[in-house]
């Protein structure tokens, strides 16, 4: 991992322009155009992603009071946040969202890619430190993440996929909890697609639940007494094991609803 250490602002310029935005549909890059010579996992099928809602924003580590698994080098360097430190490597759990860092070490148009896909693109940064959030754990297996700037690649950055808690027998699987993050046993999960068909479940003990559907895009949703929800979008990819963002219950005094409705 080499030296842990805090970061040295030393070689580098101002931290850039304000924040950028991205909630953009996944873009499939062709193939002599893709930074990647390894094969996609298993069942990573192109353009199957959930929809990237990523937010790329100047800042520097030290001021989060974060430690740096430091690569000496000033060229473009791709990093995960675990805990306080920033690695090169990573572990997440299945629907756990987390935050990518980058260092970019030039000024020019940047693309980030996870494996062949383009996920996030901005016209032009300055060097500088980013932090990349919206990521989250959306598929049991693996991701690698690299970036280009000016044409300049980045490391390779490995984020692992495990799946925790969460049951992994089903095509789709998630969790409904309440805004401290506990589980809600027994609520009502329902899924719905552009075809017309319903799919619903309920969850366990520990608020965790599992449905076998067709890959392809769903609404969904969750319903429980004295709870609302707000609907959400997931992916489901072929031949893998696929999660949805944790559904959170918001206390409401009244019916189970949801910004969508009532769940009949």
């Amino acid at each position: 991992m080499g030296d842990s250490r805090a970061y040295d602002e030393s070689g580098y310029q101002g931290m850039g322009t304000p924040a950028y935005g991205a909630d953009q549909a996944v873009m499939v890059v062709p193939d002599y155009l893709s930074p990647y010579d390894s094969a996609l996992p298993q069942g990573y099928q192109m353009g199957s992603a959930n929809p990237v809602r990523l937010m790329m924003e100047p800042v520097d580590p030290a001021g989060e009071r974060l430690v740096i698994e430091e690569n000496k080098s000033l060229s473009n360097q791709l990093y995960i946040q675990m805990g306080n430190r920033i690695l090169t490597e990573g572990t997440v759990m299945l629907g756990e969202d987390y935050v990518l860092w980058a260092r970019i070490g030039g000024r020019g148009g940047l693309q980030l890619f996870d494996y062949d896909r383009l996920i996030l693109s901005q016209p032009s940064v300055l060097p500088g430190w980013y932090r990349i959030s919206g990521a989250y754990g959306d598929s049991l297996g693996s991701h690698l993440y690299r970036f280009q700037v000016a044409g300049l690649s980045s490391n390779d950055l490995t984020v692992l996929v495990s799946p925790g808690g969460y049951p992994t027998a089903y095509s789709l699987t998630g969790r409904v909890v309440d805004r401290s993050g506990n589980g809600l046993s027994g609520a009502r999960v329902t899924l719905t697609n552009s075809d017309g068909g319903r799919f619903s479940t309920s969850t366990d003990q520990s608020g965790y639940y599992g449905l076998d559907v067709a890959a392809g895009q769903y609404s969904i949703n969750a319903q429980h007494p004295g709870y609302a929800f707000i609907p959400d979008q997931v992916q489901v990819m072929g031949g893998a094991v696929s999660a949805a963002r944790p559904l959170i219950g918001v206390p409401f005094s009244g019916p189970s609803i949801s910004a969508g409705g009532t769940l009949p």
